[in-house]
């Protein structure tokens, strides 16, 4: 899957916008186009409306002008031939009248207007002249200005008009106008000659003439043969006759003056059809345009609506069909596919196979695109299929080596045991519980394969583990578990059914912090009360800490539950912390121990919930603990501070009444020349002697040795210790005699550890009685000098956590032989404890524990299940039943320092083995050396992996 983030979507990037509204451009280009072309249109046609309507107005006054202009002529020819009547000066007011209200006309351009009210105001001047009866000598010159004027305001009304019927009408209206204006210079001539008899007919002739001219040029305006056309020739023609037949002769007046006024009268009718056409013409223009604009606009409108209407019905087939094959590619991504790989990795693939199909049923390209998409489901779904499968087989056989594995290591663990036990040189011994330790990692290496396969354990109802108990086993498991500190332990305990896990766990996270820390430096346990009522468990180191961002991440993984991937088996530890916390609900956190040092080192928190918890978490301080000597018993002296337990514990050893204590650490006798422990004198056999015990009650261990070694707990179904019931313990009595030497003597500090101080703090809780396990009674001694304090050891691991065995199982998978087990770990004679002698070869935690007189682990405890057998025997039971029935040793001499001496054989328990005096104690061998040896064979395995490494890295 490709997680690059996709560039920045710019507007201006195409390839960039939705669908939508990729869609929406395309619509909206010829839409918008449309919209400007019909708005233009529209537009014009309204602006020819609103033109048009404006003309309609100023035309609406031109009869009234044209209709001064003419009664102007009459009235000015009539005054300068002093023929002038009262009816026309009375039309010529009424026309001057009419006029001036043209002159408001908001229409009118304003030279129009002006134009118009100055020809006004010179027909007014010759109109009070003709009334007051003035004679002016430049009247017929004024009369000429004053109708040109009126021509040049109608030409300017009427020009702009852009209509070709208008246009006509306008030169028919000119036309008319100046053939009028010629009859009117006919009329002037012809009173010339009424005044003066023997003027010449030059200007009467000049004026018919250029009226002919005039309505030749006015009949092009008109149709041929136009019968007003035609009589305003004959007009002409009969007035021109009449001047040819006065040549020589009086000229006829009064036929020539009827004749002038048919002219005058005909020029009338034409004058007011002219000026009529145009009104008509330009109002029904006015209202074409207008019909025009709105028949436009609703075209328009209408064409743009339907366009819109089939664009959206096209875009909603596109963007439908596309839509719905993107819901469904995206469910089929997001959620169809990933939930049925989930379903086929649980194994669950019912039904699986069958799917909905992309909901696009057409086969064009969007179809053929949907189709495409069910198929590539289809085979992903069918791919997924396979490699669940191909994973659940690898995945089988990977759990079946693991669990071989696992046996083998299993085994190999109960064969160490068996030499533990058997083993009487304190070296030897030594390197069996190394090579124990050893395979108890190799075993939780088994167990983290196990998770890696994606194998849930399967794990038995145990009963609840002491907190401590699980921190110790997780220390058992981890290799310098010499520096692991513990703080102060909470009192409360584990649900069994989740405490393995849990410390396998918490051993994964502290294996984790103790190789990522300086060897020098500690790993420390604490411990706090969650909000919830849970408990919050830190790991803190003081490593070189993690990179922030690199932290994140394993934090995410953390919580995420973890997922297989190449890093996993680099980082396995962390993988199977994940996938513990996540099957119990756990949470796991990590943050930097310092925020501002340069070793900022790595703090681990886990959080158990409260459910996970049987009791309440209080904090109960393990503060100072007396110290005990090798069988329990509190030491005495100027130096051995013994503080109160926090909580009294019975330590019992079998049957018998119960001895109360105090809680502390053994102390072990002075150690042999090479540091070694040594075992104490036996009896002729060379074996250690065991105190009465009835045949029904098995041996159970001292609660004494929880601070000191980390144990390996019974094989419980939970693999944790499990709490047995307590019961009385006997009186104390006297110790035998100690036997000449025959094996080895294990003396408490022999092994060179420094031993815990009196009063000490574990780190550990003291163990409540209600869970401690019977430890059998040692006999009380004489009392000896105080040994000096010893320094403070470091808290012990806790007991290693086995993986879980078979449900139902209750023995320990380690209890080979009951004997073996209940000899080695018999409390050995109380003898004076010496300083402990410290050598620069120290041996490890473990060796010195297991050999600590007195101290016997709970992990060869068998799980308590109901009520103890109280018919069990066992083959070492007729020891036991000789040693009661022995005579009470009495103690006949005594060493200088006022020990008791015992002597050889003095206690034989019948049936043991003969020849104990030829046992011959074993060579010392030097630790240093075998530490080296160890060391160099360590050195040269790693050289070989980081060679195999490199040579793979080669390749």
């Amino acid at each position: 899957m490709n997680t690059e983030t996709p560039p920045p979507n710019r507007p201006w990037n195409l390839e960039g916008w939705g669908l939508r509204w990729k869609v929406a451009a395309v619509l909206a280009v010829p839409l918008t186009v449309a919209v400007v072309l019909g708005g233009l249109r529209v537009q014009n046609e309204v602006s020819q409306a609103i033109e048009f309507r404006n003309q309609a107005k100023q035309v609406a006054d031109i009869p009234e002008i044209v209709d001064l202009g003419t009664i102007f002529g009459t009235v000015s020819a009539g005054y300068a031939t002093k023929t002038v009547t009262n009816e026309d000066i009375v039309a010529m007011e009424k026309a001057i009248v009419a006029a001036k209200a043209a002159t408001f006309n908001p229409a009118f351009p304003d030279d129009v207007a002006e134009k118009l009210r100055n020809a006004l105001v010179g027909i007014e001047k010759i109109r009070d002249d003709v009334n007051n009866g003035v004679a002016d000598p430049e009247l017929s010159a004024k009369t000429a200005a004053i109708r040109a004027d009126m021509t040049d305001i109608v030409d300017e009304i009427i020009l702009p008009i852009d209509d070709a019927e208008v246009l006509n009408a306008h030169d028919r209206l000119v036309g008319v106008w100046a053939s009028q204006r010629r009859l009117a210079d006919q009329v002037t001539a012809a009173l010339e000659v009424l005044k003066n008899p023997n003027a010449s007919l030059n200007a009467l002739y000049s004026a018919a003439g250029a009226e002919r001219a005039m309505i030749d040029v006015l009949a092009r305006s008109y149709p041929q043969s136009d019968a007003q056309i035609q009589e305003l020739r004959d007009r002409n023609r009969a007035r021109v006759a009449i001047i040819d037949g006065a040549v020589g002769g009086a000229l006829p007046l009064l036929e020539l003056r009827a004749s002038m006024l048919e002219s005058v009268k005909l020029y009338g009718t034409l004058l007011e059809e002219s000026t009529h056409t145009i009104a008509s013409t330009v109002a029904e223009r006015e209202k074409e345009t207008t019909s025009a604009a709105i028949r436009d606009s609703l075209v328009v409108l209408g064409t743009l609506i339907a366009a819109t209407v089939l664009g959206l019905l096209v875009a909603r087939s596109l963007i439908n069909p596309i839509r719905r094959l993107r819901r469904g590619a995206l469910q089929v991504a997001n959620h169809d596919l990933p939930d049925a790989i989930d379903r086929i990795k649980d194994g669950d693939d019912s039904g699986v196979m069958e799917f909905d199909p992309v909901p696009v049923q057409t086969t064009e390209e969007i179809g053929q695109l949907a189709r495409a998409v069910d198929d590539i489901h289809g085979q992903a779904l069918r791919l997924a299929g396979e490699q669940a499968h191909l994973r659940l087989r690898i995945g089988d056989m990977f759990e079946t080596l693991a669990r071989r594995s696992k046996s083998l290591v299993d085994q190999q663990l109960g064969l160490i045991e068996n030499l533990e036990f058997e083993e009487k040189d304190p070296k030897r011994l030594e390197s069996l519980f190394r090579l124990d330790h050893l395979a108890a990692r190799m075993r939780r290496n088994g167990e983290n394969l196990l998770i890696l396969s994606g194998t849930r354990t399967r794990r038995g109802h145990s009963a609840p583990v002491q907190v401590g108990d699980v921190v110790r086993a997780a220390m058992s498991e981890v290799e310098d578990y010499q520096r692991v500190e513990v703080k102060a332990t909470p009192q409360g305990a584990i649900s069994g059914a989740v405490a393995t896990d849990i410390v396998h766990l918490l051993a994964e996270l502290l294996d984790n912090s103790l190789r990522a820390s300086p060897p020098d430096s500690k790993v420390t346990f604490n411990f706090s009360r969650a909000v919830d009522g849970g408990l919050l468990l830190e790991i803190t180191d003081r490593g070189i800490g993690i990179p922030a961002a690199e932290m994140a991440v394993i934090n995410d993984r953390l919580a995420s539950g973890g997922e297989v991937s190449p890093e996993t088996a680099r980082h396995m530890g962390l993988f199977v912390a994940s996938r513990l916390a996540e099957q119990h609900g756990l949470t796991v956190r990590m943050r930097p121990t310092f925020e501002t040092a340069r070793n900022q080192g790595v703090t681990v928190s886990v959080h158990i919930p409260h459910s996970a918890l049987v009791s309440s978490m209080t904090m109960g301080m393990t503060g100072p603990q007396g110290r005990v000597d090798s069988d329990g018993y509190p030491v005495t002296g100027e130096q051995a501070v013994v503080a109160e337990p926090a909580v009294p514990v019975t330590v019992t050893v079998g049957p018998g009444p119960l001895t109360t204590g105090p809680i502390g650490l053994p102390e072990r006798t002075q150690a042999a020349p090479n540091g070694l422990p040594q075992r104490t004198p036996a009896e002729p056999n060379g074996l250690p002697q065991r105190t009465p015990a009835e045949p029904n009650d098995p041996p159970r261990r001292t609660p004494a040795m929880f601070g000191v070694l980390p144990q390996r707990t019974p094989a419980a179904p939970e693999g944790l210790a499990q709490p047995s019931q307590s019961v009385p313990s006997p009186s104390p009595q006297p110790s035998p005699l100690a036997p000449p030497a025959g094996l080895p003597q294990r003396t408490p500090g022999a092994s060179g550890l420094p031993q815990r101080t009196p009063g000490a703090t574990t780190g550990l809780p003291p163990v409540n009685p209600e869970v401690s396990t019977p430890v059998r009674a040692a006999p009380p001694v004489e009392s000896a000098p105080a040994a000096p304090a010893a320094p403070t050891a470091p808290a012990a691991p806790a007991a290693r956590a086995e993986s879980a065995e078979p449900a139902g199982s209750t023995q320990h998978r380690y209890r080979v032989n009951s004997q073996k087990t209940a000899s080695f770990f018999q409390p050995r004679a109380n003898v004076e404890p010496l300083r402990p002698i410290l050598h620069p070869q120290e041996t490890t935690p473990i060796f010195s524990g297991m050999v600590s007189t007195g101290i016997v682990s709970d992990w060869l405890t068998a799980p308590a299940e109901g009520e103890v057998n109280k018919n069990w025997t066992s083959a070492a039971d007729e020891g036991w039943s000789a040693a009661e029935r022995a005579i009470t040793p009495l103690v006949e001499a005594r060493t200088e320092s006022g020990l008791p001496q015992r002597q050889p054989g003095h206690q034989l328990v019948p049936g043991g083995v003969d020849g104990a005096d030829k046992i011959t104690t074993a060579k010392l061998r030097d630790p240093e050396a075998i530490r080296e040896k160890l060391s160099r064979h360590q050195q040269g395995i790693r050289d070989g992996r980081a060679a195999s490494h490199a040579e793979r890295n080669s390749i």
